[in-house]
């Protein structure tokens, strides 16, 4: 349980209402009872306001008159509720018991005495964890792995030799970090692997979503910035660096020695290309292909939205007709200026 007041110190709110009042859970308008907060930042939901059972909401200056109970007003609720979001967190047991006797933990490792280590997991020589590192069940970390303070490795995650994670960072189940590169050249009708010599290196504040993979570099490192957020089931490919604060959703794949600037933002299934540069700021809405490097801030796409089936086809027999088309185009083009010249 937790007070408004205190609830209010956390998102620099101020309380109107009971600043006592206790609060057990997060929830959302509909489902809210009497020791839940919830939050108000959607004009469609004004009918939801006026009927919700909520404890107290957070709610914004502009909308105050619309609650008449218990609220904390701040700049932007969506934001309070994110914060707020972690102190009611359910964490796993072994977050609170140290070393499972069932873990496998190699001679010379440096490991502080907060840190938390499931079931059956491995720690390999060499390796350095900070304060406060959680590692879950079945966890298998490499030789020479340094794992940054307060972060947190969940279950069946595999990070191979050598990499180096920041802090307070979050790899979710399944997750694979330095696994080899896809490297191969041509070599008399076969393909001759080429040995991935570099590593991850992986900054603070990184979260990367569950069966996600990041491939070690060739000769360079594999490089995540700090505030990195890594949607699940993406394929990040070797000697790829990602600037500071970029946000990718789900099936996300990027192509080795790609370059992404700080802040970009990558739809679901976006593919990056190879061996290409994209400055900070850029956003690529989802499915979208992008083949050039692209320079120039702003909100890029190549997918068509869905159709009805029946236009869907009408759609795809004139894509097949372009070449056709400007042909025709084309001709009739130059007729015209022929008939100018005459």
């Amino acid at each position: 349980m937790i007070s408004l007041n205190r609830i209010a110190d956390i998102v620099e709110g101020v309380v109107l209402g009971d600043g006592d009042y206790e609060i057990k859970i997060i929830n959302s308008l509909e489902c809210a009872t009497r020791d839940s907060i919830s939050f108000f930042g959607d004009q469609k939901k004004k009918q939801q306001l006026a009927t919700t059972r909520a404890g107290a909401v957070l709610i914004a200056q502009e909308h105050v008159d619309l609650y008449a109970g218990n609220k904390i007003i701040v700049a932007d609720p969506y934001l309070a509720h994110a914060r707020i979001s972690k102190l009611f967190k359910q964490y796993p047991r072994h977050r609170q018991i140290g070393i499972d006797d069932t873990a496998i933990i190699a001679a010379n490792v440096k490991l502080e005495n907060s840190v938390c280590i499931g079931r059956y997991s491995t720690v390999a020589q060499g390796v350095k964890m900070g304060h406060r590192v959680v590692v879950g069940n079945g966890v298998n970390i490499g030789e020479q792995v340094e794992i940054g303070e307060h972060t947190v490795i969940e279950d069946q995650v595999v990070i191979s030799h050598g990499c180096r994670i920041g802090k307070r960072c979050c790899i979710s189940p399944g997750a694979v970090i330095g696994a080899s590169g896809f490297g191969y050249v041509p070599n008399q009708g076969g393909w001759e692997k080429i040995e991935q010599l570099g590593s991850v290196l992986i900054g603070d504040d990184v979260d990367i979503g569950v069966h996600t993979t990041i491939d070690r570099g060739a000769l360079e490192h594999t490089k995540i910035g700090n505030g990195v957020k890594i949607d699940n089931q993406v394929q990040i490919a070797h000697n790829v660096e990602v600037g500071d604060n970029t946000i990718m959703a789900g099936g996300v794949g990027i192509a080795g020695s790609t370059k992404i600037g700080q802040r970009c933002r990558l739809g679901a299934r976006a593919s990056i290309l190879g061996h290409l540069e994209i400055v900070d700021d850029v956003t690529v809405l989802s499915s979208s292909l992008v083949t050039n490097s692209i320079k120039t801030a702003g909100e890029y796409a190549s997918m068509i939205s869905v159709q009805p089936a029946k236009q869907w086809r009408k759609t795809a027999a004139t894509i097949r007709r372009l070449d056709k088309l400007i042909a025709e185009v084309k001709n009739e083009v130059k007729k015209l200026d022929e008939r100018k010249i005459r």
